[in-house]
């Protein structure tokens, strides 16, 4: 048998096609990689320092609500000079008299005020419910006392506690609140991506725990509080699981995006424009009301009403949290109805 010789084929092979080397992800040089990273970052970081600092560089008070109690002449000469001091500073209300104006302060229906007597004047403040307004309504009385050579005294009748007399515990208590409510949906996210109604159980329980323990924290080892321990607790409680509750309701909604963008409005927006640092009014309208509501403003005035005003002032932002509340369980009612009614792959 004569064996068959085959010659070798002289088709031209084509080349084997060229694959970026691990120094060159995507085919891009690494120093273009590196420079779009350090641009991102850099665009990131402004973005964070300004929405943090833009609110406390052009803080300014602008109708921030006060009465005065007094003889109608001199009530209406007070008022002239307010206005020209400071355009648009304070939206005065005049009240009968002194009583009056204090339980108006207690109620939480004006920061503080002046009391017009012929023995000299009184500014009545609040420290609990802002201690920067208190501050500016004191520099106000003083002024006063200047232009009219009358003895002004000063009367707080919601003082701050005697271990934290400036608020710094409530103040600097609204980021890790915020990043409180954020950190449990991040991580239920992902442990339970298929458990909607076990993370909202597991969210909830983790929200009065985290509530209890901050404000054992404030309360018992700050003393930033006034004693009221229950109401401050659950009102952290409601405001932590108004924060997490939404994000959760997102994520299942819309995935990682939907996490990430609730994230982004809670700290960029919401931490900025709580108001918690000064007080709402003193920020550019329209975001001081903007930022009551949000959950970190809400929370943060909820946690002034609860501490020191024996919750004066408190429906409004419970039911702010309360609508964010039923926002996260609406988003993960819904979200879980479509995927039950979305029809099976057959070959899965």
């Amino acid at each position: 048998m004569t064996d068959v010789h085959t010659p070798p084929s002289t088709t031209p092979t084509s080349p084997a096609p060229h694959r970026p080397g691990p120094g060159h992800p995507g085919g891009r040089h690494p120093w273009a990689l590196a420079t779009a990273v350090a641009l991102a970052l850099t665009a990131a970081v402004a973005t964070i320092f300004v929405a943090f600092a833009l609110p406390a560089v052009t803080s300014e008070p602008h109708d921030v609500p006060i009465g005065i109690a007094g003889p109608p002449p001199a009530v209406e000469q007070v008022e002239q000079a307010l206005a020209a001091a400071r355009p648009g500073a304070f939206d005065a209300t005049t009240y009968p008299d002194a009583d009056a104006l204090r339980a108006a302060v207690l109620g939480r229906d004006a920061y503080g005020g002046l009391v017009l007597g012929p023995d000299g004047a009184t500014v009545v403040v609040a420290s609990g419910a802002s201690p920067v307004v208190a501050q500016l309504l004191a520099d106000a009385g003083e002024a006063l006392a200047e232009r009219s050579g009358t003895p002004v005294t000063t009367q707080d009748v919601v003082p701050l506690p005697a271990d934290d007399p400036r608020g710094a515990g409530l103040a600097a208590a609204v980021l890790p609140i915020t990043l409180g409510g954020i950190l449990p949906a991040v991580a239920l996210a992902r442990a339970l991506p298929h458990r909607p109604w076990l993370r909202v159980a597991a969210a909830s329980g983790y929200s009065l725990m985290a509530g209890l323990t901050l404000t054992a924290l404030l309360d018992g080892w700050f003393g930033s509080t006034s004693g009221a321990f229950w109401p401050v607790a659950l009102g952290l409680s409601l405001g932590i699981a108004a924060t997490s509750l939404t994000l959760l309701g997102l994520e299942r909604v819309a995935g990682t995006p939907g996490l990430a963008a609730g994230a982004a409005l809670v700290v960029l927006v919401g931490n900025p424009l709580s108001g918690m640092a000064s007080a709402p009014e003193l920020l550019a309208p329209p975001w001081g009301l903007v930022g009551q509501l949000l959950p970190p403003g809400a929370t943060g005035s909820l946690l002034r009403s609860t501490a020191y005003l024996d919750g004066a002032g408190a429906t409004r932002p419970v039911v702010v949290l309360l609508a964010w509340v039923a926002c996260g369980l609406l988003l993960t009612a819904v979200a879980s109805v479509r995927r039950h009614r979305a029809p099976r792959d057959p070959r899965a």
